[in-house]
């Protein structure tokens, strides 16, 4: 159960949503952050309302996420958790990210988090892919901090 929420809390914080003007996401890191963080809220947002629909545009199918405990996720085990309800996704506090435009369409984040029921915290790290007009998250990785 623990790593299932720490996955998904790191999914959440990695997760680019398909957003009207998606596809003019910034070049320049300054504008690439803010655009990144819109849609890391947007991701954390859909998770908390379990949005199958939406979390299905931000991921994208061939998405991976290794969590603290060296377990991989994947987007089909990630849906049919939510689905299934059968982890608890708990309200987390978003941190700065960083976001680094690789190229037109490849981006970095890393950012962190806080668990708002035990502090705990998480750093992560997101890779995004832009295919045909649509910013998703192919790669993700997540640890606790100390």
């Amino acid at each position: 159960m623990r790593v299932f929420i720490a996955t998904v809390l790191s999914a959440t914080l990695c997760g680019a949503p398909l957003l009207a003007g998606a596809a003019d996401a910034p070049s320049a890191d300054v504008n690439a952050t803010a655009f990144f963080q819109a849609l890391i809220q947007k991701w954390e947002d859909a998770v908390q309302a379990r949005d199958l629909d939406t979390i299905a545009q931000i991921e994208a199918d061939d998405w991976r996420s290794i969590g603290s405990g060296g377990k991989v996720w994947t987007k089909e085990m990630d849906m049919a958790a939510i689905k299934s309800q059968a982890g608890t996704h708990v309200r987390a506090q978003l941190g700065p990210i960083d976001a680094k435009m690789l190229s037109d369409t490849i981006a970095v984040t890393q950012g962190t988090l806080t668990d708002k029921n035990t502090g705990s915290g998480y750093a992560y790290m997101d890779v995004w892919v832009k295919r045909g007009d649509k910013w998703v998250v192919v790669r993700s990785l997540s640890t606790k901090l100390k």
